[in-house]
């Protein structure tokens, strides 16, 4: 311990402005705090991260200093921060990518530190305080236990093992309660201005991905991209609804432009993402990933890292995945099946009891089962996702990105078959057009105003609760109260996750049925214009800050969105086919002879869309010209730098023998 304080940094000590917040359980062990704040200050040389570090009281929230004790609470809050030069050594450690004065992105280096500094700006304008949060949180969890660390001091029973993260380890036991980054609050009313509150201007995408990091840039760039892409089916689709949409020609004209339509958005979506993540600095972004902090084993040294590190056995997960898993799966998507079909039951006990009697009451009886059956819906989408949690946490998966995978199949397969089983089934085996566009109409809008009272209903629900808790607590919410107790208050932001699974059901209601109910498209439009600000005003006024992560695309919701849109040509092509107008259409074909005929047309609109596909590049030729510029301008500084330093190199081993042949030429001209 002496050991380490010695080695300090002498600035640790003064004020500073805090970038984090770590906030430990009530009952956490003082041992374990010293120790902590002791390696969180200590040089890097001894295993330390060099940080700035304020220990705070839980109550009256004064700042302590040299590890006094505050009075007025137990002291279990710790404000960090770091120096300017301690950012930027970060900063080129972790390879951070940032714009030179030639207009490239280039990884910053302090020694080309005057390049990346533009006209005007001083040495503070290189990295943003998103950026900095992000460093200080990758040191702080990158301080890992040393040979003497056997267990946490206080805690003999919670061991570690060399190489393991320090802080990881608290937060998997609960001693670290929650960990984030503080809010700007100047800097967020502005951004808040730009954003939610401008009702009709486009979305600030790069104040957003300045403030909330490149994951959160990219998914509301994606919102609006795909709010945009809405407007021509929804366009149409309103021309439909006024006039007729049961005519064949306007039918197959719809479907026909709905389908292309999806190409073009997924293709020119990836062109635009290419550009957010080479403007970002994200593109061909390749990093080792770290094991997820959940994820348990025998300890093993890794092959890669040469640390030491759990493992599991990829046999045993394989048998958690294909042994359990995907039975209880199976199970879960019977029991959607089965309320599919008393949803039915009623619906057929609703028609026959008003075709009876045809009576005001009845008519509004033929509704109640598809609202019961919405509601059951959203229901057990919520409790299926609780158990694809469950299920992919127990599959043990050693990487984040394995654990979002799998995840995202478990609860997409689901998903596509609790909302989308009873429309196929009306679709080609009632085949009754009108209970589908019923059907359809009532699954769509219910899930948009379910989601938009969450989104909307909740965040007012919350802000009250906060100001009902500080009155309880004796303060007056009118009083300006420290920022940091309020944003200690608020809550976790989720992460974008069940908004990508969001939009992904509303992309398969929107296309997938499109020749049935063309009205999709504009009640879709309409929920995510709201959607963007509903979204926005949780993220500025809600929500603690969430963490910046890096990000070069949507990852693995690309290829559902794909997928989806492949489904959409298969089902669109089916709906026609049985249609009685494509019967008029092809009178002297029988039923084989039609199903063939729209087959060909489905496997030719497939492959109109692989040709579509292959004709848009994924990437711009400018990006490519600029990464390939960058990647060439670097091999040619890689070279010069092993260039200069061979000839270095070569310069110190001939020194001495030049020195050897002066001295033996002064000794001959001594003895002449």
């Amino acid at each position: 311990m002496e050991r380490l304080k010695k080695k300090s940094s002498p600035e640790l000590d003064g004020n500073f402005h805090p970038l984090f917040v770590v906030e430990f359980c009530d009952d956490v062990n003082s041992e374990l705090l010293d120790w902590l704040v002791t390696r969180l200050r200590a040089g890097k040389s001894i295993g330390g991260a060099e940080l700035l570090v304020g220990r705070v009281a839980d109550k009256d929230g004064k700042v302590c200093e040299d590890g006094k004790v505050c009075e007025g609470g137990k002291e279990r809050i710790l404000h960090v921060g770091a120096t300017r030069q301690r950012l930027l050594e970060a900063a080129e450690m972790c390879g951070l990518r940032k714009r030179h004065r030639d207009g490239f992105l280039r990884d910053f280096t302090c020694r080309d530190m005057q390049g990346f500094i533009s006209d005007g700006k001083d040495v503070d304008s290189i990295l943003n305080e998103t950026e900095q949060q992000r460093l200080v949180e990758h040191e702080m969890t990158n301080i890992r236990a040393l040979e003497c660390d056997t267990h946490l001091p206080g805690y003999e029973k919670l061991t570690l093992y060399v190489g393991k993260s320090i802080v990881q380890k608290c937060i998997n036991n609960k001693i670290i309660l929650q960990m984030y980054p503080l809010h700007d609050k100047e800097a967020l009313k502005e951004l808040g201005h730009e954003w939610y509150q401008q009702f009709f201007q486009k979305q600030p995408l790069e104040a957003i991905r300045s403030y909330f990091g490149e994951k959160l840039g990219i998914y509301f760039a994606f919102l609006g991209f795909y709010t945009m892409s809405l407007i021509p089916p929804a366009f149409i689709g309103l021309i439909y609804f006024f006039t007729s949409w049961e005519d064949m020609n306007k039918s197959t004209f719809f479907a026909g432009f709905n389908l292309v339509w999806v190409t073009v958005f997924l293709e020119a979506w990836k062109r635009n993402c290419c550009e957010l993540s080479y403007a970002w600095g994200t593109i061909n972004m390749v990093h080792m990933e770290d094991p997820r902090p959940a994820f348990k084993g025998v300890m093993g040294k890794n092959l890669v890292t040469g640390r030491n590190e759990p493992t599991f056995p990829e046999r045993q997960r394989n048998l958690r995945i294909y042994g359990v898993s995907v039975p209880i799966v199976v199970c879960c998507l019977l029991v959607a099946i089965y309320v599919m079909l008393v949803y039915f039951r009623m619906e057929f006990w609703a028609q026959a009891r008003y075709k009876d009697n045809p009576s005001l009451f009845n008519s509004l009886l033929l509704l109640l089962p598809v609202c019961f059956y919405a509601g059951v819906v959203i229901a057990m989408n919520a409790a299926y996702r609780l158990v694809a949690f469950k299920l992919t946490h127990w599959e043990n998966h050693r990487l984040q990105s394995s654990y979002e995978n799998h995840l995202i199949v478990k609860l997409v397969l689901f998903n596509f078959m609790n909302c989308f089983m009873s429309l196929f089934y009306i679709a080609f085996v009632i085949q009754d057009m009108a209970l589908l566009r019923r059907s359809l109409a009532t699954l769509l809008i219910t899930l948009q105003i379910v989601g938009q009272a969450q989104e909307t209903l909740l965040p007012y629900l919350m802000k009250k609760y906060q100001k009902w808790c500080l009155q309880k607590e004796g303060k007056d919410p009118a009083q300006k109260i420290d920022q940091r107790e309020l944003e200690m208050r608020q809550q976790i932001y989720p992460g974008v996750f069940d908004d990508y699974l969001e939009l992904f059901l509303q992309f398969g209601y929107v296309f997938l049925f499109s020749s049935a109910y063309p009205l999709a498209a504009f009640w879709a439009l309409l929920n995510n214009i709201l959607e963007i600000r509903t979204d926005a005003f949780k993220l500025c006024r809600v929500f603690q800050r969430p963490l910046s992560q890096l990000a070069s695309s949507i990852g693995a919701w690309q290829m559902a969105f794909e997928i989806m849109g492949v489904i959409a040509v298969i089902t669109n092509c089916a709906l026609i086919a049985q249609s009685p107008q494509a019967r008029k259409f092809f009178p002297d074909s029988n039923e084989t002879q039609l199903l063939m005929i729209f087959v060909g047309v489905e496997h030719l609109i497939l492959a109109f869309k692989v040709c579509l596909a292959y004709v848009i590049p994924d990437t711009p030729d400018w990006v490519n010209i600029a990464v390939a510029r960058i990647d060439y301008e670097s091999r040619q500084a890689l070279k010069t730098e092993r260039s200069n330093r061979a000839r270095k190199t070569f310069q110190e081993q001939t020194v001495p023998a030049e020195l050897l042949t002066s001295e033996l030429a002064g000794a001959i001209e001594t003895e002449i």
